[in-house]
């Protein structure tokens, strides 16, 4: 079975509206919630700390972890493994509390035969790389708004396109807590391309019902399996990413982007598909009562 006949099969504009947009919104919320209560984890670029990646070292992630927080008295302390299929790589995550000195000194004595390569970063640095990171996220969105709402010139349909994409990060950032995935440099870049992959797909499916005639059903069906079609191209590109990759930043902006492009699926063809017909459905029978007075 291919994917049209798939798609076919769902046939989203046969399902109840108020399911379609009420679970995209109920999991926004718990989303919310999750990060309020729970928080994101930040990394030592925007923390400010000692990153270490390590090669050639005869040890498992946990016993380093735990005897590095034994040794330095820290349980911020993370050691985290190379995803790559090829994983031969540790990386070492320490607050500024721990002198990097002090644990290169560790490692050469205790694993004289491993590879070490450390980056230092101070916490005034991080603090504002925070905040340029904070103000390019916010920008990016509200530049992405002005255009969405100056192309479609219709407040509902232009608004969905804003809070799908609205809830593509923010369900992203509640699994990066959920995960433990830290905020870095690197996941900011993936959040800030969550944002033109939500609107992408959004825009296609709000040009082809408000801006082309036809049969409601079957524009929402040729959206969809052209839309599908690209999310699940990126994903599967991405997915190869994160399994060869050895680097960290890519690893991070590989895991947030598969993240958000499997929540934009459920956003843009449940949540803003939802609202779309809904408003079509309102527009159609408000026309008739105009006409009428008229």
């Amino acid at each position: 079975m291919n994917l049209d006949n798939i798609i076919d099969r769902i046939n989203i504009t046969g399902r109840d509206k108020k399911i379609l947009v009420g679970v995209p919104l109920a999991l926004l919320l718990c989303s919310i919630l999750l990060i309020i209560f729970n928080g994101v984890a930040l990394g030592t670029d925007l923390e400010g700390g000692t990153h270490i990646t390590i090669r050639n070292i005869d040890t498992d992630t946990l016993s380093l972890q735990e005897l590095l927080q034994k040794e330095f008295g820290s349980v911020d302390i993370h050691v985290k493994k190379a995803t790559g299929l090829e994983s031969g790589l540790l990386f070492v995550e320490a607050p500024t509390s721990v002198s990097s000195s002090k644990m290169e000194l560790y490692f050469r004595e205790n694993y004289p035969d491993a590879q070490l390569s450390f980056s230092v970063f101070d916490s005034t640095v991080g603090s504002e790389f925070q905040s340029t990171a904070i103000k390019a996220i916010i920008f990016a969105f509200i530049g992405m708004a002005i255009i969405v709402f100056l192309v479609f010139r219709t407040p509902i349909p232009s608004m969905a396109v804003v809070l799908s994409a609205a809830s593509d990060i923010v369900i992203t950032m509640a699994l990066m807590s959920l995960l433990n995935v830290t905020l870095t440099l690197g996941t900011i870049a993936a959040l800030l391309m969550v944002i033109g992959y939500s609107v992408d797909s959004d825009i296609l499916l709000t040009t082809r019902l408000l801006k082309r005639r036809g049969d409601i059903n079957n524009k929402v069906q040729s959206a969809m399996k052209t839309g599908v079609t690209m999310t699940l191209t990126t994903l599967s590109a991405v997915i190869v990413l994160f399994l060869v990759s050895q680097n960290p930043t890519l690893d991070s902006i590989a895991i947030v982007l598969i993240f958000a492009l499997t929540i934009d699926l459920i956003n843009t063809w449940m949540l803003n598909t939802g609202i779309l017909l809904w408003f079509l459905e309102r527009q159609a029978t408000s026309t008739p009562k105009r006409r009428q007075r008229a």
